[in-house]
């Protein structure tokens, strides 16, 4: 097989500054492990594309068979049957198949994520990385940038110390609840990433940047607003683009430096955000950066496995996120 003959000249290409030394750790802890899930994945692929065929040829059988039976052998009503049996029983027939063709795929997929991500992270020191999280936003909501929502779906938290500053990041997918609605479903109201990080000394006041317009109006009907006052600033191009409430003009003015608002950027490009938004609380710096992007997920299931595009994607992340910490001297006594 060409892959086992040419697997030896796998490398990691150290092409960033944050990615020195990663080469060797590369070596050491990812590349004996490729061939092994370079056969799963081959063996994941090979069984995806028979059962697709296979749901191709049979399930428009099944679906013809389902309307042929109960109408014509057994003469029931169409409409009858079809509004209290027929629908909810093709629906749950066809997600059944689906989740059944792509079930080597997720299972795949998630050793990736369970056995490779760990190794990855590791490169940086004590790191944690957990797949499966319990909720997590509950004791966030004193940082008032998070909605109100009912629901919680969280999971792929890294957490880890980064010059004593801790550091937690996860996704999570908040919804509320449609009260107007019969059925008692629920509309996303975000679904993103959030990023905790520790500072040396707590902030004397609060203050809260946000960017997305419909998180300013819901902001504003908050039980919190009597707390909060629009910060006055002097960077124009920077209040075009965010709204910042605080209750200490004085610390707002020292924390958004141009770097740092910069950088705030930087972090919700690389994160393909939808509008980043942060809170300055207690001894806590909290970013959620909306975003409909699936992270920490393993690359395509039809190339081949080698772990270097997602060491790459996983350490720019972390890079950016180490950025902002340098930027705010975190690590530091601010000396608010």
């Amino acid at each position: 097989m060409l892959f086992m003959e040419d697997e030896g000249l796998t490398s990691f290409d150290e092409t960033e500054p944050y990615e020195v030394g990663f080469a060797s750790h590369y070596d050491q802890h990812l590349k004996p492990l490729v061939r092994q899930f370079e056969n799963s994945r081959q063996d994941a692929v090979k069984k995806f594309k028979k059962r697709l065929v296979g749901a191709i040829i049979l399930t428009p059988i099944v679906l013809v068979l389902s309307f042929y039976i109960p109408f014509i052998v057994f003469d029931l009503d169409p409409e009858t049957f079809w509004g209290d049996v027929l629908a909810w029983g093709v629906i749950g027939f066809v997600c059944g198949v689906v989740a059944f063709v792509y079930s080597s795929i997720h299972n795949y997929k998630g050793s990736i994520k369970q056995e490779i991500f760990p190794r990855i992270i590791s490169f940086l020191g004590e790191y944690s990385f957990d797949v499966e999280i319990e909720n997590q936003m509950k004791r966030f909501e004193s940082s008032q940038i998070v909605p109100r929502y009912h629901k919680e779906t969280s999971e792929d938290r890294t957490t880890g110390t980064y010059k004593g500053v801790n550091i937690e990041f996860f996704e999570t997918h908040l919804e509320r609840r449609k009260w107007a609605s019969k059925t008692k479903s629920h509309k996303t109201i975000f679904e993103g990433v959030v990023i905790s990080l520790s500072v040396k000394k707590s902030f004397e006041g609060q203050t809260i940047i946000l960017r997305d317009r419909g998180m300013i109006r819901n902001f504003l009907k908050s039980k919190f607003v009597t707390s909060l006052e629009k910060a006055g600033l002097e960077d124009p191009k920077f209040e075009n683009i965010f709204e910042v409430f605080t209750s200490d003009q004085v610390e707002a003015r020292y924390l958004l430096t141009t770097s740092f608002m910069e950088r705030l950027l930087e972090l919700n490009d690389v994160f393909e955000g939808k509008g980043v938004q942060c809170s300055f609380y207690k001894d806590i710096l909290l970013i959620m950066i909306p975003s409909d992007k699936d992270f920490f997920e393993a690359g395509s299931i039809f190339k081949r496995e080698d772990f270097i595009d997602d060491a790459k994607a996983l350490l720019k992340e972390m890079n950016l996120i180490f950025s902002v910490i340098d930027i705010l001297k975190l690590d530091q006594d601010i000396g608010l």
